[in-house]
């Protein structure tokens, strides 16, 4: 099986994630919780890791997100330009990918307001691949003092930018895609 990337970085598309999902439950969910097999994989092989903890505010289109560990603080906002579902019949794992057009603010563009839309308290360890792959174990918590996650997801992470070899950055991911993450 393979992707291929300039089918998705269109329209100003920055950034592309590969996730690792079950089956779509219906039209509007699709479920990207993994179990612990595919954690354990990732962590067995890949051993040099960041880890950070977030706590994000949504409002709108615009998200403020604080890293909980060093005080850093940005807004952003992540438009979805396109998206796929790919079902994989030989594999435990479906594959859904998202792209989308991510960018930044000064903090000050976020509103002082009491009308949250949503809050998320999450932690992200990041296994670098090189300077534009990474893969993602993302773990949501139900509070800030929650140790134990609710909910687990991985991801493959590609920043794009124009200038790039994409040919080579499409069989990188399709190697990760097809050896490393294949179950």
């Amino acid at each position: 099986m393979n992707i291929n990337l300039t089918d998705f970085v269109i329209n100003d598309v920055n950034v592309v994630e590969v996730f690792l999902c079950k089956d779509i439950t219906n039209a509007d969910e699709i479920d990207v919780n993994i179990n612990d097999d595919i954690e354990n994989i990732i962590e067995k092989k890949y051993k040099k890791y960041k880890e950070e903890r977030y706590k994000s505010y949504h409002y709108k289109d615009k998200i403020y997100t604080y890293e909980l560990s060093n005080d850093n603080q940005y807004v952003s906002s992540k438009i979805m330009i396109k998206s796929e579902f790919i079902s994989r019949k030989d594999c435990k794992s479906n594959i859904y990918i998202l792209s989308s057009k991510i960018d930044k603010f000064p903090q000050y563009i976020f509103p002082c307001t009491n009308e949250i839309d949503n809050i998320s308290i999450y932690s992200i360890k990041e296994y670098k691949i090189n300077n534009r792959i990474s893969l993602l174990l993302r773990y949501d918590y139900m509070n800030d003092f929650d140790t134990t996650a609710i909910s687990k997801s991985f991801s493959i992470e590609y920043t794009h930018s124009p200038n790039v070899e994409i040919n080579k950055i499409n069989e990188n991911i399709n190697n990760l895609i097809n050896t490393h993450i294949n179950h």
